[in-house]
Order: C-alpha cells, then sequence, then structure tokens
C-alpha cells in the first residue's frame, strides 16, 4: 500500500513540474493559458499531497489495520487517476500541442490546396496564349453586365481578330501560325490593364472586357493593341495584322447582345480592309452637322 502510494504520489509531481508548464494553446490568449498551466500545476500537486497523506498514515509507528477493501478502493483511485491524466496528456498533445504529425498534416492541407488552386489557374488559361479561356471570359461578361445594371458602372467590350492567319498557316505550317497567335496575345497582354480580361475565345479571334472605360478608352485601347501586333514578331513571321471592333456595355442587353454589337463591328474593320478598328453603330457619336 506504501509503495503504491508514494509511486502514485511521485508520479503527480513529475507531471505538476514536466507536462503542466509545457501546456501550450496557440488560438487562446497569453493569460487563459497561464490560468491553464496554474490549474493543472495545482490539480497534480494537490493528488500527489492526498497520496503523502496516504503514505505517512501508512508509516505510522502504529498504523491502523488495513483492510482489503480499503486497498482495493485506493488502487482503484490510483488506477482511475492515472487513466484520466493519460488521456489528459493524450488529447493536450493531439489537440492543443502541435504534434510533427499535425504538422506534416497541415503541410498536406496546403499542398492540396496549392494544387487545386493551380489546376484552377490551369484549367482557365489559354495554354498557347496565356490569356483565358472562353468559359472564364463569358462568367466575367455577365458579371461586367450586372454590375453595369446595377451600379451603372461603364465598360466596354472588344473584339480582336487575326488578318490573314489562314493563310501564314497554308503557307508557313500551323507551328508558325500558333507563333503569330502568341505574338498577339502578348501584344494584348501588353496593352490591357490588370483590372481588364483578356481572353482567346476563338481560333484566331480574342476579346477583351474593358473595366471602367468608354467609347474613346476602348478607340485608344483598340489602336495600341493593333499598333503592337503590327510589331516584328521574331525570325521568319510574317508582320502580324489585327482588326478590331468594339461595343459598350451598359447592362441594358444580354452578353450574346453586347457580343452581336462587337461582332458586327469587327466585321466592319474587317471590310474596310483590315488592320483597323470600328466601333459598333449603336454606340458610335452623332456625326457633327
Amino acid at each position: 500500500m506504501a509503495a503504491l502510494a508514494a509511486s502514485v504520489a511521485l508520479g503527480y509531481f513529475v507531471l505538476a513540474v514536466v507536462i503542466a508548464p509545457r501546456i501550450k494553446m496557440p488560438s487562446v490568449s497569453n493569460g487563459l493559458v497561464f490560468a491553464i498551466r496554474g490549474a493543472a500545476v495545482a490539480f497534480f500537486i494537490g493528488c500527489g499531497a492526498t497520496h503523502i497523506h496516504i503514505l505517512v498514515h501508512a508509516l505510522e509507528a502504529n498504523p491502523q489495520p488495513v483492510e482489503a477493501h480499503e486497498i482495493v478502493f485506493h488502487s482503484m483511485q490510483a488506477i482511475g487517476a492515472w487513466l484520466f491524466i493519460t488521456g489528459a496528456v493524450l488529447r493536450l498533445e493531439l489537440h492543443i500541442v502541435p504534434s510533427p504529425r499535425h504538422a506534416e498534416l497541415e503541410a498536406a492541407v496546403e499542398e492540396q490546396r496549392r494544387l487545386a488552386d493551380h489546376a484552377t489557374q490551369r484549367a482557365s488559361q489559354d495554354e498557347l496564349t496565356g490569356l483565358a479561356r472562353r468559359w472564364r471570359f463569358d462568367e466575367e461578361l455577365k458579371l461586367q453586365i450586372a454590375l453595369a445594371q446595377r451600379h451603372n458602372t461603364p465598360a466596354a467590350l472588344l473584339l480582336v481578330d487575326v488578318d490573314g492567319l489562314k493563310s501564314v498557316n497554308d503557307t508557313l505550317g500551323h507551328q508558325s501560325g500558333d507563333r503569330v497567335l502568341q505574338h498577339v496575345g502578348a501584344a494584348i497582354r501588353q496593352q490591357t490593364r490588370l483590372s481588364d480580361v483578356a481572353a482567346r475565345i476563338g481560333g484566331d479571334e480574342f476579346a477583351i472586357i474593358l473595366r471602367e472605360a468608354r467609347g474613346t478608352d476602348a478607340d485608344a485601347a483598340a489602336a495600341r493593341i493593333i499598333a503592337a501586333a503590327a510589331q516584328p514578331g521574331g525570325p521568319g513571321l510574317p508582320r502580324a495584322s489585327v482588326s478590331a471592333g468594339s461595343a459598350l456595355i451598359d447592362g441594358s442587353q444580354s452578353p450574346a447582345e453586347v457580343m452581336r454589337k462587337a461582332d458586327v463591328a469587327l466585321y466592319t474593320a474587317k471590310r474596310r480592309g483590315g488592320n483597323a478598328h470600328a466601333r459598333s453603330e449603336i454606340d458610335a457619336p452623332a456625326p457633327v452637322a
């Protein structure tokens, strides 16, 4: 009985000195952590003192005879206390003190999140030009129309088409045609803002949503893109030529109607011989009398 009480008391004091001061709870304030540590130390010391009292009583000069039921009772008390302490320590280890295994799991979750973000970006990005894909452009156009309806936010849609790409593919090969598309995509990226949405929506057709833009802003952007695309694209490539058509996004029309307006303007530029820009007749300013 004395040996049992002594071992349990020693264990409590070891816990009070070693385990309790190391309790960590990163998500709570320092004051609460100190309170929890203090409570743990007091609990362990109190339990140890109780068992020391039992030990002293057992070692008295004339100890009272120990009955069998007392031995059973104190044994069960010690076993129960140790089970409680073991469970508490394990709970602290698993849920309060970050363990190496917990850090590994967090790193794995972060890596999965990074891979998911990368996959989403790849899914929304055209592999050849690095611009957005058609589905992302469609979503952004719906969003821009909704913003125009609710907040009267000005914006413009610019369609850009490469002139004579079929001739490049037929005479120089599709690899040269791809390089022309890459060159035009780079020109569009360089001449648009980060807030704009530039996408490749077809084989040789591009679309740009110009946020916070009016008709004159679309005219200026189209002129910059046409000039940038006409710059040399690399050895062995013909000088690229593009046509552009623009339409305002005012929130009164559906995405299909806005696209149709810009498409009509694009074909107007094409009929002028290409390497030109035309604004939708609906959005064009009235001629001065």
